[in-house]
């Protein structure tokens, strides 16, 4: 009977550590009580068109992939930048090429779209000037993506 006793009791003792220390956790790591008043989201920035792409997949199969973006920019610089000093056609054949090498099943899913979006960002980030210290293309949005 001492014994059953003594396990309940460290039982008891482990759970409300658990449970505390659950809480103080949740509160250093951000779960806890922050407001919503805390949380701020950048504005978007200036958003320019990139246009309509047609291409067709790698792989086996002649599967076709349609899509439309357009890019959030980092400010009104860089879209004088682009369009002044005729940047759109590089862009655009840097995305086509990034686009035809992508497989029908890497894009079924909402994560390979996802990835092809960070894909385009990081190489039009790579090939354009940086803005001030800070990469010009903030964002890729698809307007419409069509796979067949």
């Amino acid at each position: 009977m001492k014994r059953m006793v003594i396990f309940i009791v460290i039982g008891a003792v482990l759970f409300a550590a658990g449970i505390g220390g659950g809480m103080f956790f949740g509160r250093s790591f951000g779960g806890g009580d922050s407001g919503a008043g805390d949380m701020s989201v950048a504005p978007p920035g200036p958003i320019i068109p990139a246009g309509e792409f047609t291409v067709n997949l790698a792989g086996p199969g002649n599967r076709l992939l349609s899509f439309n973006i357009s890019l959030e920019i980092l400010d009104a610089k860089v879209d004088e930048m682009i369009r002044t000093q005729n940047w759109l056609p590089r862009m655009r054949n840097e995305i086509l090429l990034l686009a035809k090498d992508k497989v029908y099943e890497d894009l079924t899913r909402a994560e390979g779209v996802v990835q092809l979006g960070e894909q385009i960002r990081r190489t039009l980030n790579i090939i354009l000037p940086n803005s001030e210290g800070e990469v010009p293309i903030v964002r890729v949005m698809f307007e419409s993506f069509i796979l067949q």
